[in-house]
């Protein structure tokens, strides 16, 4: 997001080959962090090193930024408890851009994505022709910004917990707590991916859900 002299800020949207690579990353990101519990597993510890030559092989490294290349290079059994939670939760991102590379239907707001599901649908660990980054394309910038608004409001309502809100029919004052974690962090990664995906900031991680 630049400034323009008068003061106002210009947003300059990721073009589809970005897009198509940080999905990607997202995808090996979320992949490191789920098989981190699979530390015993010598199988698990040659796939971490499998995805991390796959975005070499694939040519999507440029978009890894410093803290992702330090977890995908983090042996197994060596991540701290909060990287790897963290690192977990990147699959909402994920699922927004694949949504936005017309690869997959974005799940309601309650419901987790199938990380692997998506994943696959964007050919993990395949040949770069069988990727997004063969001919990407994305969807029309004024649906992507209809759901980004969309985002950016039951993100705000979720916070100020407003009781008009029902989460699949259930009031949100209702809702148990962890459910409501849950519901919470999937909307906090969905509405920052949406929020890169309009051009508020070009590192994705940098990228703010203030509402």
């Amino acid at each position: 997001m630049a400034e323009e002299p008068d003061g106002e800020f210009s947003l300059t949207p990721p073009d589809a080959n970005r897009v198509a690579a940080r999905a990607l990353v997202l995808a090996a990101v979320s992949c490191r962090a789920q098989i981190e519990k699979d530390a015993h597993d010598p199988g698990a510890e040659k796939l971490r090193q499998d995805v991390v030559r796959w975005l070499d092989a694939i040519g999507a490294t440029e978009e890894l930024e410093p803290a992702e290349v330090a977890l995908l290079s983090t042996p197994l059994g060596k991540l701290d408890r909060r990287t790897q939670l963290n690192a977990t939760w990147r699959s909402e991102g994920m699922a927004v851009l694949a949504w936005a590379l017309q690869y997959v239907e974005l799940p309601p707001v309650h419901i987790e994505c199938d990380p692997t599901d998506t994943a696959n649908a964007m050919g993990f660990l395949d040949a770069r022709q069988n990727t997004p980054l063969h001919k990407p394309s994305l969807r029309d910038y004024g649906e992507i910004e209809s759901w980004a608004d969309a985002y950016l409001t039951f993100h705000w309502r979720l916070r100020q917990r407003d009781r008009d809100l029902a989460i699949a029919g259930v009031g949100i004052d209702k809702v148990e707590h962890a459910t409501f974690r849950r519901i919470l962090s999937i909307t906090q990664e969905r509405h920052q991916a949406f929020n890169w995906l309009l051009g508020l900031e070009g590192v994705y991680s940098e990228v703010m859900t203030d509402t």
